[in-house]
């Protein structure tokens, strides 16, 4: 029990210190966007971070349904066990949500670095919880079937339930503090004009890099749309209630994209952590 409770302590230590790095990146990206395209390595590394959450976790379901179902003396078992469907899959899945999450942080206001660096310390806090329980009931199995050493079994599997409570409290505190608090940016809303108001919002959108900047400038004035609707059209007589539902629950959609790529990314660097302390575990 007491070398359980130390290794709990240890992961957390550097479960922590692989999110505020995580973090840290996240926020030297939103420094640096609109200098050059030397920044651009910033979204590649909190994409990442992203992949590797979803690949260890993609490859321990896959690894249990096969050692479940499947022979492992069977040759179906040999070929299936292999990386090339879940490397693709998870990197097709990483992609968007990095994206998502990269215009997110460049266009953010100092509200949203709230609830990030709030979930980039509650992570570690609440993955240690769960190690405690229910994680001291997993397996601690670090041994894989593709030739390499992963994190072990429990390590995946509280990781995945951390960031899957994690996202849930951060989108509902975000939702309510974004449509009761946080006030509606009047000044870039021209209810006559459409067109000055997509205006409005792209206007900041700037970067030395055309790439960068092209992407911000179109999810700006997708924003300003949203906002138009939101404050213009939505109190239209014309529009129906349940329309007005679906133009807020689309306003939301960015930011629990941006949200839930944020914690994949904090579920990749506590993995990277888990790996690290198991790698010198076995090396000592």
């Amino acid at each position: 029990m007491k070398a359980f409770r130390n290794g709990t302590v240890d992961r957390t230590i550097h479960s922590l210190f692989a999110c505020v790095l995580f973090l840290t990146v996240l926020f030297l990206w939103n420094r640096s966007y609109d200098r050059s395209c030397l920044a651009l390595a910033f979204p590649g590394v909190i994409c990442l971070a992203i992949f590797g959450g979803l690949v260890e976790y993609r490859l321990e379901r896959r690894r249990f349904a096969l050692d479940y179902h499947l022979d492992p003396l069977s040759s179906l078992y040999r070929r299936l066990r292999r990386t090339w469907l879940s490397v693709p899959t998870s990197l097709a899945a990483s992609l968007p949500l990095a994206a998502f999450l990269v215009v997110f942080a460049a266009r953010s206001r100092s509200t949203d670095w709230l609830f990030l660096c709030a979930a980039a310390v509650a992570a570690p806090v609440l993955y240690a919880a769960l190690s405690t329980w229910p994680g001291r009931h997993l397996r601690r199995d670090a041994r894989s079937p593709y030739g390499r050493r992963r994190p072990a079994v429990a390590d995946v599997l509280v990781t995945r339930m951390t960031g899957t409570l994690l996202l849930a409290a951060v989108a509902v505190v975000y939702l309510y503090v974004s449509y009761y608090l946080i006030p509606v940016p009047g000044e870039h809303i021209f209810p006559g004009s459409l067109e000055r108001t997509l205006d409005a919002f792209s206007a900041g959108a700037g970067s030395a890099c055309p790439i960068v900047e092209d992407t911000l400038r179109l999810a700006a004035q997708l924003e300003g749309l949203s906002w138009y609707f939101v404050t213009t059209a939505a109190t239209s007589p014309w529009l129906h209630a349940d329309v007005r539902f679906l133009v807020w629950a689309g306003f939301f959609l960015n930011a629990a994209l941006a949200f839930g790529g944020f914690i994949r990314g904090l579920e990749g660097s506590i993995l990277l952590a888990c790996r690290v302390i198991g790698q010198n575990r076995a090396d000592g």
